[in-house]
């Protein structure tokens, strides 16, 4: 549980050096002291910037201990969401900052003796919790405690790092001959210093220390603060990448946009991203890191990335995700499986534990928001009925059917089993509410996130076209209830263009109206007359 203490960043990285998102005091908080807590409602969602107070802006908040579940799992919470009691109440220092104060974190929480505090969790809120300050990405914010305060410790303060459960590095933006601005501060420490990709840049005999070495190369780069005493050493290590310069090259011949199978251990990803300047792919295929190898070649007239990735194993799903102009980490639209951090863990439920067997784990260790998968080899699924031939549609007798609630295992393997009541009924086509990928669990499906892929509270893709096949054995047609003029906010197509300012997609968007040119829209509004909607 102690290995949050060494914290080791693989990501991709860009340098915003006016201020960060959460700034605290003392540089190595623990569960003995108190904490000043500092947000700058600039950074992050930016949700409160320039925020005129009229009940003045409050932080919700608990704990991680060491009996959490998850980075969800908060304990001991010290507030009331929705209220304005004065034991949350921040005070506003000027500048679109707010601070607060807990003069004893494990007196503040009410924690046991022995359960040991490792995170701070936190949020900033308006008095009536309409207006929320998190991370960028919506997640909620956390500080790492450390076990005492007479141990030595290194921590490196710049290029800061968004506070997230795995703390990442806000956004860097720099190219070969750049110099990069470390900063470090240690405690207890005799000597502190900073190396950049293996060579000593700066020391210290101070508790503080900074550097200024040039990039030389392009490619994955490395920082660690060392700090030391007597025989006692800690590190703290923060790796980022940089970029080669994009290659311009045309699509391959045959490959369309998504994801491309050519061969068991090969793959071509194309991404439609019209003014877009660079994009990169991580994965589990290189550890979440970006890599020289993973970065997208471009089209000539801008509108396309791509990048074939070799050397795969055969039938072994892999997560990925697209970084996009260094700042938007987001899915492949065409996928087929989408990992959901928020959702996932509730599939294989009390009701149904087996409703998606061998579900593949979100990599929580490495990234946030939704993951695309692709899998080479995939096992086939070998129709019975390949020539269905539909009833006809002046005598069509359907029954609409919203999985969920329909069966309590809410699989489409128990739905299977049911077909025999429907025929009873005389009903001779089935039409289910909508199955592709939606935000949430239990929803009606009318809120689309990604259209080719089933969602998993349902069960695999195998089991899906299982139960079609048997409809067919049966004489009976499946119909596919979709919503194809909007989509959330979860879909690529809206994530990769959006205004944040104002929550709708961007002017620039593709896909979708800034705003409905109807008045009854939700989500976000298709723009049918636009060719890219048209292909998608």
């Amino acid at each position: 549980m102690k290995k949050y203490l060494l914290i080791a960043l693989c990501f991709f990285v860009a340098l915003i050096a006016e201020a960060q998102l959460l700034s605290w005091s003392p540089q190595f908080p623990s569960h003995t002291t108190g904490i000043t807590i500092t947000l700058d409602a600039t950074k992050g969602n930016a949700a409160l910037v320039n925020y005129t107070p009229t009940s003045g802006v409050y932080i919700h908040t608990g704990v991680i201990t060491n009996l959490s579940t998850s980075s969800s799992d908060w304990k001991y919470v010290a507030t009331t969401w929705a209220t304005t009691t004065s034991n949350a109440n921040c005070t506003f220092i000027g500048g679109n900052k707010w601070t607060f104060t807990i003069p004893n974190i494990r007196t503040f929480y009410n924690v046991p003796a022995g359960e040991q505090i490792l995170k701070i969790s936190l949020l900033f809120r308006t008095g009536d919790g309409m207006i929320v300050q998190r991370n960028a990405d919506g997640s909620d914010m956390y500080i790492n405690l450390y076990p005492n305060t007479t141990s030595t410790y290194a921590r490196i303060t710049d290029p800061f790092r968004e506070p997230k459960f795995i703390p990442l590095a806000e956004p860097i933006t720099k190219i070969v001959g750049d110099n990069i601005a470390i900063s470090a501060v240690s405690a207890n420490s005799t000597s502190l210093d900073i190396s950049f990709n293996g060579t000593i840049v700066a020391t210290s005999a101070s508790n503080t220390v900074t550097a200024n070495p040039i990039i030389t190369t392009a490619g994955s780069q490395r920082i660690i603060a060392t700090a030391t005493s007597g025989a006692v050493t800690h590190k703290d290590t923060l790796d980022f990448f940089v970029s080669p310069p994009t290659n311009i090259a045309p699509v391959p011949t045959g490959a369309v946009d998504g994801i491309n199978y050519n061969s068991a251990t090969s793959v071509t990803l194309v991404l439609r991203a019209p003014g877009k300047t660079k994009v990169e792919v991580i994965g589990d295929f290189n550890n979440w890191v970006p890599t020289v190898a993973s970065v997208m070649n471009k089209t000539a007239d801008g509108k396309f990335f791509w990048v074939t990735l070799n050397g795969l194993v055969a039938g072994q799903q892999y997560g990925f995700q697209y970084v996009v102009d260094n700042t938007i980490k987001t899915g492949d639209p065409y996928a087929e499986m989408v990992l959901d951090p928020f959702n996932d863990q509730f599939i294989n439920d009390a009701v149904n534990p087996n409703t998606f067997p061998g579900l593949k784990p979100y990599p929580s260790a490495f990234t946030t928001g939704n993951v695309s998968v692709f899998q080479t080899s995939a096992p086939a699924y070998n129709w019975a009925v390949p020539n269905f031939v539909r009833p006809n549609k002046k005598n069509l007798v359907i029954y609409e059917v919203l999985l969920r609630d329909f069966v309590k295992n809410h699989d489409w393997k128990t739905l299977t089993d049911t077909l025999s009541y429907f025929k009873r009924l005389g009903v001779n086509a089935i039409e289910i509410m909508p199955f592709n990928e939606f935000d949430g669990n239990l929803s009606w499906g009318y809120n689309p996130s990604y259209f080719c892929a089933p969602d998993k509270y349902y069960g695999p893709k195998n089991t899906l076209k299982a139960f079609i096949d048997s409809c067919h054995k049966n004489g009976i047609a499946v119909l596919m209830d979709i919503a194809l003029n909007h989509a959330s906010g979860a879909s690529p197509l809206a994530q990769m263009y959006w205004n944040s300012a104002t929550n709708n997609p961007a002017a620039n968007n593709p896909w979708f109206n800034v705003t409905a040119t109807h008045p009854f829209s939700v989500y976000n509004d298709f723009n049918h007359e636009s060719v890219d909607t048209r292909y998608y």
